[in-house]
Formats: structure tokens, C-alpha cells, sequence
């Protein structure tokens, strides 16, 4: 499956970038706060990484919700500059 290339704006994670498979407007990542997750939403623009070729998608911090049942491993956590 294809991977589009995304960039993190607001939250815990801003600035950072990763990769998610094609078509994902929702993303989970983990947060600095026990118990929670940051969620960051796709907005339809595209910023400029630095050491990639092509443009990210930017996804936009929504807020945090309680991991709740989300098992650790589960938690996507981007690394910054993929």
C-alpha cells in the first residue's frame, strides 16, 4: 500500500513528520501526558520538509483523548524529520 508523507502542526508533536499509509485523514501518536493521546487531523494543505523531495500533508492538532484500551504498542509515534 502506498505512504503519503505528513508533517505535525500544534501539540506535543509539532513540527515532527512520519509516514501513514495512503488515505489516512486521523492520526493517533503518542503524547507527553500519561494516559493520553495527541489526535492530529488532515487539513488539506501541504507544507515543505526539509530533507524530502515531495510536499506532507498536514495534519493539525484536534486535541488529546484518553488512550483508554489503546495497548502502548499500538500508539503510533512519529519520528521527527522520516
Amino acid at each position: 500500500m502506498a505512504e503519503d508523507l505528513v508533517v505535525l502542526r500544534g501539540g506535543v508533536r509539532d513540527g515532527e513528520s512520519t509516514t501513514v499509509q495512503e488515505g489516512v485523514k486521523r492520526l493517533l501518536a503518542a503524547s507527553d501526558a500519561p494516559g493520553l493521546i495527541e489526535v492530529y487531523e488532515a487539513n488539506g494543505e501541504t507544507a515543505h520538509v526539509d530533507g524530502n523531495n515531495g510536499e506532507a500533508f498536514v495534519f493539525i492538532h484536534a486535541g488529546q483523548e484518553p488512550a483508554g484500551d489503546l495497548a502502548p504498542e499500538l500508539q503510533h509515534s512519529p519520528r521527527a524529520g522520516s
